[in-house]
């Protein structure tokens, strides 16, 4: 019999009421232990605010207006008398809660499931409607208590401060030896990235379940990372022994993961969403230029015209569901290879980056919009280094020095020291850049009054799993950012600060936001400061000295924000 949805109801509001990461984690394990293998892939999903994997479909195409029209059929109350509630409220889920007089149900998870990817695949003239009927329905069988979460969940505002490592430590307590097997399943989600699957073969055949997943066409891996140095003289100690370097071009672009089945292509971006449709001059050029029936390829997609790199900004342009066939001719986009981790059924994960390279070059025939990242390997680093002046002259963002040891295999999700970074940055004596999680912000004055002044932006830890602040930005905008980034922050706004963020008394913003928006920030100095919280220790956390907006990030989720420990790295040059 499946679960009901009560039960995880119930879970959901005591999670609410709890700040400690470990109690919440040990809440969902022992909710995960009690349910069949079944139930935890749907609780999986649902606990994550979501119905299915990151590379799937899931946008259920529910704005709050729709929502609101549903609660108001649902409890037989005026839609104008339900916006007031929720003016009032702040959350949608709160009203429904208050407007339900249903104490209890026996509604199961799956009907909750089920009704979400119905009201997913409503399509047609009539599909708004077909999507209200269905979430109204849900509503009217379901409990106060379930209705709030139920609500959540279709607005994709779950917001309870989990995230897929939340889950994967509750996997390793609930299914496992705990802290010795969180490695294990860790490494297994970046190969498998499908949540639900991975929990209920867990549930289903214990630790050994997660050595059985590898690399499948369809179902995209967690991006390798490049790990960064503070002087480029530490790239030799990093790499030392090795008897060449490999050099390759590093681009100002959107990662991309291209996978490529037959006549079937499919391409995934570094938060493993499908953006194939992004892409159809690439995808179609694919189908021909990659002499595989299977491949995986991993890349880098530029704007290029004429031979030229753009600007990443322009290529963030061609980021949207309307008019795409206008900004395909608009912005102009090609793609650059520098892996391939897959090729006609077999997995490549393992292979030398040399091996991995020589087939990269038999697979991909270059022209037009396809494209294998230029490189240069030698044994004397003074060549890498005048390769690198090239690169920065040309308008590139620098270089990554691969290993080229037996060992250089490809490691998803990892950020290890097979990869090192130069940026132009480094070189010019600035810090470093940090892709940086919005948590806050400030009203504006002056010239800014109406928008905000500042943004307040925090890293990632990896350990308490909390975004901590790292700095409070407030130059570097053009004029036209601010109505964009307002646009963007507008989905996250949160009426309190989220449960796990952590922000200092004196630092607490006009207007708090759920961890979601990344934006890239310049630094000219990492020093401590009482007003920041990131990695804090005697009342000081780390903080960023003279920060600079850069950009927006749309290309990177909230967790792949840079670690407190990174930044700990980079403050001591390891």
């Amino acid at each position: 019999m499946c679960a009901s949805f009560s039960r995880l109801a119930k879970l959901y509001s005591r999670i609410e009421a709890i700040s400690s990461y470990n109690s919440k984690r040990d809440e969902l394990s022992k909710f995960f232990k009690s349910l069949k293998p079944a139930d935890v892939r749907i609780a999986s999903y649902l606990t994550l605010g979501t119905i299915g994997a990151k590379y799937e479909d899931t946008d259920l195409g529910i704005a709050e207006k729709m929502a609101l029209r549903a609660v108001s059929q649902a409890y037989s109350i005026e839609e104008e008398k339900a916006k007031k509630l929720l003016d009032k409220a702040g959350d949608l889920g709160d009203v429904a809660q208050k407007l339900n007089p249903l104490k209890k149900s026996r509604m199961p998870m799956k009907r909750i499931y089920n009704s979400l990817h119905a009201i997913k695949d409503a399509s047609g003239e009539s599909s708004q409607s077909k999507k209200t009927s269905i979430l109204s329905s849900l509503l009217q069988d379901s409990s106060a208590e379930e209705s709030k979460y139920i609500l959540r969940i279709a607005l994709g505002k779950l917001r309870m401060g989990i995230g897929e490592q939340t889950l994967i430590d509750a996997f390793a307590d609930a299914f496992a030896e705990g802290e010795g097997a969180k490695a294990a399943i860790e490494d297994a989600y970046n190969k498998c990235t499908d949540i639900g699957k991975l929990g209920s073969a867990l549930s289903e055949n214990g630790i050994s379940s997660a050595k059985r997943f590898s690399i499948s066409i369809g179902r995209p891996v967690r991006a390798m990372l490049a790990q960064r140095v503070k002087k480029v003289s530490e790239i030799l100690k990093k790499m030392e022994g090795a008897e060449e370097f490999a050099a390759e071009e590093k681009y100002d672009g959107e990662r991309i993961q291209l996978h490529k089945n037959g006549d079937e292509v499919r391409a995934f971006s570094r938060r493993l969403n499908d953006i194939t449709s992004q892409y159809p001059a690439i995808v179609s050029a694919a189908k021909k230029q990659i002499r595989a029936k299977k491949a995986v390829l991993d890349g880098e997609v530029v704007a290029y015209e004429n031979g030229k790199l753009k600007p990443f900004q322009s290529l963030m342009q061609r980021r949207r569901k309307y008019d795409i066939e206008e900004y395909t001719e608009k912005v102009p986009a090609a793609v650059f290879f520098f892996d391939i981790i897959y090729l006609n059924g077999k997995s490549l994960l393992k292979k030398p980056y040399p091996r991995r390279r020589a087939l990269l070059e038999k697979t991909i025939k270059e022209s037009g919009k396809i494209h294998i990242a230029k490189r240069l390997v030698s044994k004397d680093f003074k060549k890498i280094r005048e390769f690198f002046r090239k690169c920065i002259k040309k308008g590139l963002e620098g270089i990554i020095v691969k290993s080229t040891s037996p060992d250089s295999i490809y490691q998803p999700g990892n950020r290890g020291w097979l990869w090192i970074k130069w940026k132009k940055e480094y070189a010019e004596g600035m810090q470093d850049t940090f892709d940086l999680a919005v948590v806050g912000s400030y009203y504006g004055k002056g010239s800014r009054r109406g928008h905000f002044g500042a943004l307040l932006c925090a890293a990632f830890n990896r350990k308490t799993k909390k975004f901590q602040t790292f700095t409070k930005v407030g130059t570097g905008y053009k004029d036209e950012d601010f109505a964009r980034i307002e646009k963007l922050l507008r989905k996250h706004k949160v009426s309190k600060k989220p449960p796990n963020v952590e922000i200092a008394k004196q630092m607490e913003p006009d207007v708090y936001y759920s961890p979601g928006l990344v934006v890239e920030v310049l630094g000219a100095e990492i020093t401590h400061s009482p007003g920041h919280t990131a990695g804090k220790k005697k009342r000081k956390g780390l903080a960023l000295r003279f920060p600079r907006f850069l950009r927006t990030r749309k290309d990177k989720g909230a967790e792949d924000a840079t670690t407190v420990n990174e930044i700990r790295g980079i403050k001591h040059g390891k």
